[in-house]
């Protein structure tokens, strides 16, 4: 078995640094994003200029605009410019998607700055108390980035959101340690919102559009110099793939293609990208369900989403609710979870409907009484098994 693995490392590869196309990594340079970083400049410019004032800024865009991108690139560069000016600004990025709780978020935050608080054991209340009390103690001002926000206030409202624009007013003319930037894909969350809490928040929003073909050949390009050996991959497949993508106008899927097809060339030992391997990746890819969507689930979610792929088959479009939850308890035996109850079994439908990756409706004619019908609207169901079965590898 080890001369198998010590092989297969050995084999030549067309990477030069496979990291450079991950979705982790926010390169110096954002293309065709230079204009909306001049407006986050200007917003937070009071910070450097009179610290103790706070800012809150919304970025919003469909998937794959560098919402993500432009905030930590932002967040890196100020937090260079403040320390040269001696003040102690920290920028701090939560995936809401992935903390999930109001807890979770401030345990992380406070953990940034005092890791020796134990992880249980305050309510969301106290540590909202210790955040400040932390940030005074320290003469810390942070910018806190909620990325993907959305998912935070429909799964717990607005209360986390409007106790963080409120941390510091209860004292009169107190110095303001935090200010906030949310990354959501929509303003519809913003009705039925406490009106206080939207006059603080669409005072300042930036809305990024898809990219076009000619951008996404741009960003592509730039990052395959990163990625990739010289010769490895031309103008002509880079601009092939730009223009799959710009249906979508999403830039991580245009960059996953990239990463794929560089990943067949690797397997069929191919000095360089060919069109056909880039025909290859985007058929194994799905452009709307992310893999990093998949990956944040928690277990219960992936299996039930395990069982839902299975319930359809290629000659199926819907399947009962009846016949996951069968489903669904075969495969927690298979992996050893304990299958949860029929409420909580609802919930998770729920959630994962909420997220897009699901969808649901009631029966009509042709089947015998009323019952919840769930579908896949995005993603072909052996894709689904596929990605879900290697995502619970691990457990």
């Amino acid at each position: 078995m080890s001369n198998i693995i010590e092989d297969e490392l050995s084999r030549p590869t067309i990477f030069k640094d496979e990291s450079k196309l991950s979705i982790d990594y926010v390169p110096e340079h954002l293309p065709y994003r230079e204009n909306e970083l001049k407006q986050l400049a200007n917003i937070f410019r009071v910070l450097l200029e009179k610290p103790g004032n706070s800012q809150k800024v919304i970025i919003t865009g469909n998937v794959g605009t560098g919402k993500t991108a432009l905030a930590k690139n932002f967040g890196s560069q100020i937090v260079i410019i403040a320390s040269k000016r001696e003040i102690n600004l920290h920028y701090i990025h939560i995936n809401c998607r992935r903390e999930r709780a109001s807890f979770t978020i401030l345990n992380r935050i406070v953990q940034t700055f005092n890791p020796s608080i134990p992880r249980r054991g305050f309510s969301t209340e106290e540590l909202l108390q210790i955040m400040k009390e932390i940030l005074e103690e320290k003469d810390i001002h942070i910018i806190l980035t909620l990325d993907e926000l959305d998912f935070l206030l429909r799964r717990e409202g607005e209360d986390l959101l409007y106790s963080l624009i409120r941390l510091f007013d209860e004292q009169l003319n107190a110095v303001q340690r935090l200010s906030l930037i949310g990354i959501m894909r929509s303003e519809a969350l913003f009705r039925g919102m406490d009106s206080s809490t939207i006059s603080s928040l669409q005072q300042n929003i930036i809305r990024l559009k898809e990219y076009s073909a000619n951008q996404l050949e741009t960003i592509l390009s730039e990052r395959a110099k990163e990625a990739f050996y010289v010769g490895t991959i031309t103008n002509q497949e880079i601009t092939f793939m730009a223009e799959i993508a710009a249906k979508q106008g999403d830039a991580r899927y245009a960059l996953e293609i990239l990463w794929r097809a560089g990943k067949i060339a690797d397997s069929q030992n191919k000095t360089r990208i060919l069109p056909e391997h880039i025909r290859k990746a985007k058929s194994d890819i799905h452009p709307v369900i992310r893999k990093d969507t998949l990956r944040d689930l928690p277990v219960q979610h992936k299996v039930l989403l395990l069982a839902i792929s299975r319930a359809l088959t290629t000659e199926r479009s819907y399947a009962t609710t009846s016949e996951a939850k069968r489903i669904y308890r075969i495969a927690c035996e298979e992996y050893n979870i304990r299958p949860r109850r029929h409420t909580q079994f609802w919930e998770y439908l729920s959630e994962l409907e909420k997220q897009g990756i699901i969808a649901t409706k009631i029966s009509g004619v042709g089947i015998k009484g009323k019952t919840t019908l769930i579908s896949l609207p995005d993603i072909p169901a052996s894709i689904l098994e596929q990605e879900i079965l290697n995502l619970l590898g691990g457990v």
